[in-house]
């Protein structure tokens, strides 16, 4: 999976993350006993953090409210690799925030996330030159809808990777899909999107409206990869769960990558699953000991 340090320009949220995870089982309206962490997150974000752990040169254009969290927030992604000057400042709003229950299992039990300061990253606020060079340009559905139109035309004729990040939101982006050279969406996202039932009719409905390669998550059960002369599943490599937060956001990384490196399709799809695999060990939201070495060496384990 060896590739030259890849411009990849992502564009979305950033956010504070505060994930509440159970000792025990999961109590529906009751206070659960636990801990409660808080790290840097969002979709955009945490693609953006996995791509620059593996070593790719990354732009994130985001929306920094203007608080203490949003300046410590900023300093973070810069302390990990991100390049964060085509981002914009957000007057007088708080720096965005997600709030998570996570069951016992590790998924998703409850979520209020707060991104009032994305809403001032307008098409008149993008940067033109935040594209130049770019080999791939991520975009997630926390962005106003213009906004995201705008992206998909500064991207020139760079592979353009969609992540839509929940059902809710997906609708935004229904205008680019025949832009797409990638779409990962868990399977009611691509249900939603596609006006299709079940995994491979939602895929190929959205191979035909345009989108070049679609990666269909499907929990457990792995992933449908699909383009126009390929079709497959491949399976989970999970080990163990303990956030299941950042998988998706870690598996859209790997997309972009494979992307922006040339990558056939099976060679990105292995590289992605490995990288949601990693995500998944760890309480944060993307794996901290995440590195282009740890991945390689976990891509050499036979898989069974």
């Amino acid at each position: 999976m060896a590739c030259d340090r890849p411009l990849i320009v992502v564009v979305g949220g950033a956010n504070l993350d505060i994930a509440g995870i159970p000792t025990g089982g999961y109590i529906p309206r009751d206070s659960n006993v636990g801990h409660v962490r808080t790290s840097s997150g969002g979709v955009g974000r945490n693609i953006a953090e996995n791509l620059a752990r593996l070593g790719a040169d990354v732009r994130l254009v985001t929306a920094f409210g203007d608080d203490a969290d949003s300046a410590h927030l900023r300093a973070a992604c810069e302390e990990v690799g991100m390049d964060c000057t085509y981002s914009v400042l957000a007057g007088d709003v708080p720096c965005s925030r997600y709030l998570a229950v996570l069951d016992a299992g590790g998924d998703l039990a409850a979520a209020v996330n707060d991104m009032r300061a994305l809403a001032e990253l307008v098409p008149e606020r993008l940067d033109p030159t935040a594209f130049d060079g770019a080999r791939a340009v991520v975009i997630d559905t926390n962005l106003p809808a213009a906004t995201i139109i705008r992206v998909a035309e500064l991207a020139g004729g760079a592979p353009l990777v969609l992540d839509p990040v929940s059902v809710v939101k997906a609708e935004v982006a229904r205008p680019i899909l025949g832009r797409l050279a990638a779409l990962k969406a868990n399977l009611m996202e691509a249900e939603a999107l596609s006006g299709a039932v079940g995994a491979e009719h939602a895929a190929a409905r959205l191979l035909e409206l345009g989108a070049q390669r679609v990666f269909v998550t499907l929990g457990p059960e792995g992933v449908l990869c699909t383009s126009a002369t390929e079709s497959f599943v491949i399976s989970s490599r999970s080990r163990a769960v303990r956030n299941a937060s950042g998988a998706g956001d870690a598996f859209t990384a790997g997309v972009a990558w494979g992307l922006a490196c040339g990558l056939p399709l099976r060679d990105t799809a292995e590289m992605a699953v490995t990288l949601s695999a990693i995500a998944l060990e760890s309480e944060n939201t993307v794996n901290d000991q995440l590195s282009a070495t740890m991945l390689a060496e976990r891509m050499e384990v036979p898989q069974r």
